[in-house]
């Protein structure tokens, strides 16, 4: 095997344990109760007849011009959209297409199928139930995303077609969400987190799975590739928000955070810095990129503004409001940077449980201040940030032994704090490095893990009266209290 092809058979070995990671994670409980939506939405056709047959002359190599222009022609809208296409801004040719003929000897076959693969996916997300409540605008959403993938996966050298078809459909979960939990709950969750990891965060606090992972497992279902199945489970970077395994995932993390971007929403910071580095691009492809994302005629932002706008976050808040802690964005940033200079230390996963109780019985007030006391506890024992609802994370430099250590005593520290009377517990899981691996999405991705297997898995501690605390830590670090 010579070495070129050695490094390749690297990297497809690497890819294929990467697209494995977020099926492996999957509940089969929860997988179970999304099989009737997902069979339900698989049966609807996402290919009409006029894309399938365009599709087909498009991958045929002997096919003539003619032949693509007769099939074009049999469908009026889609004729309109591809001379309003040929003729766009971001084609910038010299001469106006004026017939469908002339449209498709400018845009090429190539460009000719993302614009079928984009006209199914929209009448598809247009017409599917729900999208009307529940998610807003997938469709017109979606294909933004998915014009500036082609242009992004271009720069990042990179095959565009697994991209494009994630791009199209890293939002389809939230056709599948409403029909297994209810359009009550998803409506609510959309009213009160619109977009964004943050949503995909409550999504799976209150229904143990979000909308990614919904939309990873009806793409299996639909046979499409492993590729694309893995950009859309990871498209707001996993339960660690990190994830971006490689430079095809990262394409569809970018242009989803650029929409973000061009509605006027501070984007994911710490995913887009990610995914940029492992595309290696900087940020001012961004205003390349939104030429391609922005519809016909639309105002185009001015040039280098959103490149300026992300590499500049120093005015940016770095701090969560309700706890005092680091928000987000800022922990993130700041605990990735720490375990790249230093290549070790430990991360605590942190997870309140019966907050939504405590809020039910005693109010909003008391329940933020069971948020706040555990955010305090946990600065104790390294730098704290609050990583969404009622999670956070702790990163320890000292390593594992030190997280082991500090996890035994935050359920103590926390029951004399708060006293009786509250049915709250937290529950905590701990990765370490070098032990777990080298980057911060793998050492949160194993905290999480164990921190979801330890609840059912351990005897019951009790951290505050009537709550329990389940810790987990790696199994060559001895807890130090018994279990």
């Amino acid at each position: 095997m010579s070495p070129d092809e050695a490094e390749h058979a690297m990297e497809a070995s690497l890819r294929a344990t990467d697209g494995a990671r977020w099926r492996d994670a999957v509940d089969p409980a929860v997988e179970d109760r999304l099989a009737a939506a997902i069979d339900e939405l698989a049966q609807l056709p996402v290919l009409d007849d006029t894309v399938l047959r365009i599709l087909a002359a498009v991958d045929d190599p002997d096919s003539s011009t003619a032949q693509l222009v007769d099939v074009l022609e049999r469908d009026a809208a889609f004729a309109a959209n591809l001379l309003r296409f040929a003729n766009s801004a971001a084609r910038s040719h010299p001469i106006r297409a004026k017939t469908i003929r002339q449209a498709v000897m400018l845009v090429g076959r190539r460009a000719l199928r993302q614009l079928a693969l984009e006209a199914a996916t929209y009448r598809f997300l247009e017409d599917a139930p729900g999208t009307a409540t529940s998610h807003g605008e997938l469709h017109v959403h979606a294909v933004s995303v998915a014009s500036a993938a082609m242009v992004a996966a271009e720069r990042a050298g990179v095959p565009g077609e697994a991209p494009h078809l994630a791009a199209l459909l890293h939002d389809v979960g939230k056709l599948v969400l409403p029909l297994a939990f209810g359009s009550d709950i998803c409506d609510v969750l959309a009213a009160d987190h619109a977009r964004g990891s943050e949503r995909a965060v409550v999504e799976r606090e209150l229904l143990g799975v979000d909308h990614a992972i919904a939309g990873a497992l009806l793409a299996e279902r639909w046979n499409l590739p492993d590729a694309v199945a893995e950009a859309i489970a990871l498209h707001h970077g996993g339960p660690s928000g990190l994830a971006s395994p490689t430079a095809s995932v990262a394409v569809v993390q970018i242009c989803n955070e650029l929409q973000r971007l061009l509605d006027g929403v501070p984007p994911d910071h710490a995913l887009l810095d990610v995914a940029l580095e492992r595309c290696e691009l900087e940020p001012t492809v961004l205003d390349e990129l939104a030429r391609h994302a922005l519809p016909p005629g639309a105002p185009l932002p001015e040039p280098g503004t959103l490149g300026r706008r992300v590499a500049d976050v120093e005015g940016l808040s770095e701090t969560d409001d309700l706890t005092g802690t680091a928000n987000r964005r800022h922990w993130l940033q700041t605990t990735r940077a720490a375990l790249t200079a230093s290549g070790r230390g430990a991360v605590v996963m942190c997870a309140v449980d019966g907050l939504a109780g405590v809020e039910a019985q005693h109010g909003v007030g008391v329940a933020d201040t069971v948020l706040g006391e555990v955010a305090r506890v946990l600065s104790h024992h390294g730098s704290v940030g609050r990583l969404g609802g009622e999670r956070f994370g702790v990163w320890v430099p000292a390593g594992a032994r030190a997280a082991a250590d500090a996890a035994s005593l935050v359920g103590a520290e926390l029951g004399a704090t708060l006293g009786a009377g509250l049915q709250a517990g937290v529950t905590l899981g701990c990765a370490s490095a070098p032990e777990d691996g080298d980057d911060l999405a793998g050492l949160l991705d194993a905290a999480a893990a164990r921190m979801h297997a330890a609840a059912p898995a351990l005897a019951p501690v009790c951290a505050l009266p009537g709550g329990h605390r389940a810790v987990a830590c790696d199994s060559r670090v001895e807890p130090a209290w018994p279990v």
